[in-house]
């Protein structure tokens, strides 16, 4: 058996990354009185924003925390802060997945056609570590995340022995994703992986479900998005736009080859406009099983100002009975911190002259 991802590598890697022709419209009335029209309760509720959290935030600081659930293999994650900006600004950066290559954290990006070709991924380049756990793996036993179809299909096409097995390892990676993709676009998470990486297989699809159940503020202030989230590619809302992107970023211990679908959403309400990205992670090479976040653009009450609200609800690669408290605790600490140098990133994106 494949030994489980480490509790503080996971730690090191579960504040996932800020996501980033439409017709505004009206919020959806139901979710008004949580989010739009009292975005201060909301964060209390749901954050648990102490009076001092709050006063720091209106002084320029950007508050970021682990909130505990019940689920001890799930991360719950939220960053907020005051932003100054304008709509129109925070729309174009939402949308600009070109402007992440300047984050530290970055190492390759890029973005994927109407229609998902190998070409989308030429950019991509596994790292050596990588290519070196791919030459053993078998199914139930492999330290990179896939499907038992594709672990085979590496064990059978790629010559190991071969002087250009890197080479022939890349390109058998980006023809498995660019196939992965080209089947989500048409199938939506009917076609989502099954991890058969170790002996404890998880379908992203039902992990993912879960998340979705669980992210409230988007059934509440968006309900057709939330819902287009378990019905894509049918249902989306005519006021949102979708992306589909790759990415490399390091973390702790290894780098992480991630593909992710953001839908973004552009509303207005009676205090103004409501911007939403919301991301939702299809694959991750290492760590995770599965991951939604959503970045909010809230202009909020008058009085209150701009400001963007950040959630992440991640299913961690661990062992079955989920971070024992101690792990929790050091969660809180290094989540958090990747989440303020997130934060303050996005921050000089939207306030940049």
């Amino acid at each position: 058996m494949v030994a489980r991802a480490s509790a503080m590598a996971i730690a090191a890697v579960l504040a996932a990354s800020l996501p980033w022709a439409h017709r505004p419209r009206a919020a959806a009335a139901g979710g008004e009185a949580s989010l739009v029209r009292d975005p201060v309760a909301f964060l209390r509720r749901e954050g648990g924003l102490t009076a001092f959290d709050l006063g720091s935030l209106e002084r320029g600081s950007i508050i970021a925390k682990v909130i505990d659930t019940g689920d001890r293999s799930e991360v719950f994650s939220l960053a907020v802060m005051r932003v100054k900006t304008t709509p129109a600004r925070a729309l174009q950066r939402l949308r600009d997945l070109e402007g992440r290559s300047g984050a530290p954290w970055v190492i390759q990006v890029g973005r994927l056609a109407a229609s998902p070709s190998v070409s989308d991924f030429e950019a991509m380049t596994l790292d050596a570590g990588d290519v070196k756990h791919l030459g053993k793996c078998v199914v139930n036993n492999c330290d990179v995340r896939l499907p038992a179809e594709a672990i085979e299909q590496f064990r059978r096409d790629v010559d190991w022995a071969s002087e250009d097995r890197t080479a022939r390892a890349n390109a058998l990676f980006r023809q498995t994703l660019a196939a992965y993709a080209a089947s989500y676009r048409q199938r939506g998470n009917a076609a989502l992986f099954r991890y058969d990486n170790n002996d404890d297989p998880v379908r992203i699809a039902d992990s993912f479900h879960l998340l979705t159940q669980r992210f409230e503020v988007l059934r509440d202030t968006t309900p057709d998005l939330h819902a287009y989230l378990e019905t894509f590619p049918q249902g989306r809302p005519e006021d949102s736009e979708d992306l589909l992107y790759w990415m490399k970023e390091k973390f702790w211990l290894v780098n992480v080859l991630s593909l992710s679908h953001a839908t973004i959403t552009d509303r207005t309400t009676p205090a103004g406009h409501l911007i939403l990205a919301v991301s939702k992670q299809l694959y991750a090479n290492h760590y995770f099983e599965s991951s939604l976040g959503a970045t909010i653009f809230i202009e909020g009450a008058s009085g209150w100002g701009p400001h963007v609200i950040y959630l992440n609800r991640t299913r961690a690669d661990i062992r079955r009975t989920g971070f024992t408290w101690f792990e929790r605790v050091l969660l809180k600490y290094l989540v958090r911190d990747r989440l303020e140098a997130q934060s303050r990133y996005l921050r000089q994106q939207l306030e940049r002259p």
